[in-house]
């Protein structure tokens, strides 16, 4: 009798958002039975070759022929180390090979562009693909990509958050992130009564005025709970470059006003305008200035029927539903045709 095994990989002692991501997909997929498979991060161009093939063989330890792994990429580890991975689960053979992918490198750097026909070959080698959103499965399919995908939407939380009130109309505009990195405050309009409420890193660079408001960091459940009071959530950058990845990245951002239960702003060229579209959970602007004029005009009613069209998917994102569909999608069309 023939028995599988599943595991993903989970890139351990990275930190931020990338970490925040790996461990929410791995915390997921051991609820469905897969098993976990650690991954140092290590410095590729001063780690010696066999010390590296060595500590690889050591976390593929268990995983024979047939078995499938789901594998999150990038590690964030060097371009080089995701190819040398590869090519040892290759090397093991007759493997089903989902890669996960959170981002793509070429694609946020420029200095790293350059490997992108690398990556091209990567996602080909893999029997199916999780691609962040439907703008970014075009993409690699324009690129070359053969590999069938199945698409993530929107990242999840597995925390249960409980508010005791509905959140209200306010004329005011939440940011949560890097304003440096941004450029939020720099380009909102200072001449309105609609205000801009920062949370996140401070920087020399920020814009000071009457209706600029810094709150600094705040952890996740206090954050949550002062974003719910009302107001509307911003995912946008004036960065060009950051803008165009926008067009096929699935942010955090999304889901955390989401889960705080109010309405988002979003540039027109996001990957999920469409879902935000159709399931009335924001507005669609082209400028922070449209976007302000669109606040100030608002309605009561207007606001909360976004409001109570949000309150429906708080539930799935709070419990991994996303996650655990792509999960189950890809490893049920790896044997069901």
């Amino acid at each position: 009798m023939l028995f599988m095994s599943i595991y993903i990989t989970n890139t351990y002692a990275l930190g931020g958002i990338a970490s925040k991501a790996q461990n929410l997909v791995t915390e997921e997929a051991k609820k469905l039975g897969i098993e976990e498979i650690r991954i140092p991060y290590i410095d590729y161009e001063s780690e010696d070759r066999n010390n590296m093939s060595n500590k690889i063989d050591g976390v593929l330890t268990g995983v024979t022929s047939g078995d499938t792994i789901i594998y999150q990429n990038p590690t964030w580890n060097d371009p080089n180390f995701d190819i040398f991975f590869m090519n040892k689960l290759l090397g093991i053979g007759n493997l089903n090979i989902i890669i996960f992918i959170h981002d793509i490198r070429p694609m946020m750097f420029l200095t790293e562009q350059i490997n992108m026909p690398s990556y091209i070959e990567l996602f080909n080698v893999a029997n199916y693909l999780i691609v962040p959103s439907k703008n970014m499965a075009q993409y690699l399919g324009e690129k070359g990509v053969t590999t069938p995908m199945v698409t993530q939407h929107l990242w999840d939380s597995n925390k249960e958050m409980v508010f005791q009130e509905v959140s209200k109309l306010k004329r005011q505009i939440n940011f949560i992130g890097n304003d440096a990195k941004f450029m939020i405050s720099k380009n909102f309009p200072t001449n309105s009564d609609v205000t801009l409420e920062l949370y996140g890193r401070k920087n020399d660079e920020m814009v000071k005025a009457e209706n600029i408001n810094y709150h600094g960091f705040l952890d996740e459940y206090n954050l949550l709970h002062e974003l719910h009071k009302g107001g509307f959530g911003l995912v946008w950058t004036e960065d060009m470059y950051w803008r165009e990845y926008m067009r096929y990245n699935t942010s955090f951002k999304t889901s955390t006003y989401l889960r705080a239960g109010i309405p988002l702003i979003v540039h027109e060229s996001i990957s999920c305008r469409k879902m935000i579209e159709d399931n009335h959970w924001g507005i669609i602007v082209n400028s922070l200035a449209e976007a302000v004029e669109k606040v100030k005009a608002m309605t009561v009613e207007e606001y909360n029927s976004y409001v109570e069209a949000i309150q429906g998917i708080k539930y799935p994102l709070e419990h991994g539903y996303f996650t655990k569909k792509v999960l189950v999608d890809s490893v049920y069309k790896l044997f069901v045709h």
